[in-house]
């Protein structure tokens, strides 16, 4: 349940509806809004939701028995359930998007979107790191990114916020859109656009088609950033109505200079005068780092305080995360993985100053759709080039990893059908001095991986 500031009335002024049998002292009381059946009813504006599968409808009479004040409802579904105190919509989904747009407009914030085939969430915290070092921030909670967790973003805005930060995904055309005209940020960042959700985007013409459309809501005058780095992304132009700012480490506004990496493969360069060293590693994150400092810009955050904001981060949960174990180290980076992610993560390995061996545990990339094969393909060929010594890929496609890197005259190469099976193959194999890469799509559960490993002992070296 969330408590929304304003009142059931002006909900409805919003959503451009009339109450059905709703008391008229309901009409004042502050909305409680409930999306989930399970939770308590009792004093509620119930929004049931409608999928392809699921149609939360159903629930609508149980909820006002148990004590809802009201429901919001697709107007189809009045004749096919017994509803008694409802306001009809053509449909909730659409709706809750609307009443967001309405919600966040009674807000004096500054507000940033982003987007991006990687590192969006990565980037998404970066900002909130940078802006609230000078603002009171708000930003989405994990990858709450969609139609559903971008509206529950936008209904925790309160008057005490100054920048609100709200991170935009997509599986599939005209998902972004709606998304950003709900927002009507100040600032839009597109992060790169790579081989993601290729199932039903296509190519990545099409990934660059459905990612360009957080500009359709940026606020007159509005300001979006872009990797000058991307061929597709550097294309983008300044209009009438949108300055854009451009960031990358080969070309951009915002470009790193003086660039130099440690022995975790973290980044220390400058920018102008500004000195900045990031704890976070590989050339992945410091694209996020450009561009939240593109963000600080934009909202005249002083560059010191910038660097100072970017030098305190640490990694998220399984994205990057640098573990030591017993007498090794783990990259956990088992968030989520497609090409563009993967090929960042083994680069970035690949850099590190080691002294033992360097083990890639691989796991399929999800939807990519037909290319999927010749894709995981090419990222296998990619891992003896970054001087990795063993790869133990797991998951149905992850074959093709072997296969590419086999070819590509790797002869320690090997596919695993479970994790179970990987854990137990490593055990024999992690030496002292070793660096482990664990990466996957999060539907392969790759942090159990990680989690054997943090409980392994390695091989002695003598």
């Amino acid at each position: 349940m969330l408590k929304l500031d304003l009142t059931v009335q002006q909900m409805l002024e919003i959503l451009e509806t009339d109450a059905v049998g709703v008391p008229a002292r309901t009409l004042k009381r502050k909305v409680n809004l409930c999306l989930d059946s399970r939770e308590k009813a009792k004093g509620v504006v119930f929004w049931p939701i409608k999928g392809t599968r699921f149609d939360a409808h159903k629930f609508v009479p149980q909820m006002e028995k148990d004590g809802a004040l009201m429901s919001v409802v697709n107007k189809e579904s009045v004749e096919e359930n017994t509803i008694k105190m409802y306001a009809p919509v053509d449909d909730t989904t659409k709706a809750l998007l609307k009443l967001a747009k309405g919600y966040q407009r009674l807000f004096k914030v500054k507000k940033v979107a982003i987007t991006g085939s990687n590192g969006k969430t990565t980037t998404k915290e970066m900002v909130k790191a940078v802006l609230s070092a000078k603002y009171n921030t708000h930003a989405t909670q994990g990858n709450f990114n969609n139609h559903i967790g971008v509206p529950m973003t936008l209904f925790q805005l309160r008057h005490s916020h100054e920048a609100a930060v709200v991170e935009m995904g997509t599986s599939g055309p005209d998902e972004i859109r709606p998304l950003s005209l709900a927002v009507e940020p100040d600032v839009a960042v597109i992060t790169n656009i790579g081989a993601s959700h290729l199932e039903r985007l296509g190519d990545l013409d099409g990934v660059f088609r459905e990612k360009i459309t957080i500009r359709e809501g940026l606020k007159a005058g509005g300001t979006l950033i872009v990797n000058a780095d991307d061929p597709r992304l550097c294309k983008v132009r300044k209009t009438r109505n949108m300055n854009v700012v451009t960031f990358g480490v080969k070309r951009g506004i915002i470009k790193p200079e003086k660039l130099t990496w440690n022995e975790n493969a973290c980044a220390d360069f400058y920018i102008g005068r500004t000195h900045f060293v990031l704890n976070v590693p590989g050339t992945h994150n410091l694209y996020n780092s450009l561009a939240a400092i593109a963000v600080g810009d934009a909202f005249r955050v002083p560059r010191t305080t910038i660097a100072r904001a970017l030098g305190n981060f640490r990694a998220t949960n399984m994205r990057m995360e640098i573990r030591k174990a017993a007498g090794f180290k783990i990259v956990s980076d088992c968030y989520n993985a497609n090409p563009s992610s993967t090929r960042m993560a083994l680069q970035t390995i690949g850099h590190m100053d080691i002294r033992g061996s360097r083990i890639a545990v691989l796991g399929d990339m999800l939807e990519l759709g037909k290319a999927s094969k010749d894709l995981h393909k090419e990222i296998g060929a990619l891992v003896p080039e970054m001087n990795f010594d063993l790869l133990l890929a797991v998951g149905k496609d992850a074959q093709e990893f072997v296969k590419g890197a086999r070819a590509a005259g790797m002869a320690q190469a090997y596919h695993f059908d479970s994790v179970q099976e990987v854990i137990e193959f490593l055990g024999d194999v992690v030496s002292e001095g070793d660096v482990v890469l664990v990466k996957g799509s999060r539907g392969m559960h790759m942090e159990q991986v990680v989690d054997a490993l943090t409980k392994l002992s390695p091989v002695s070296k003598d």
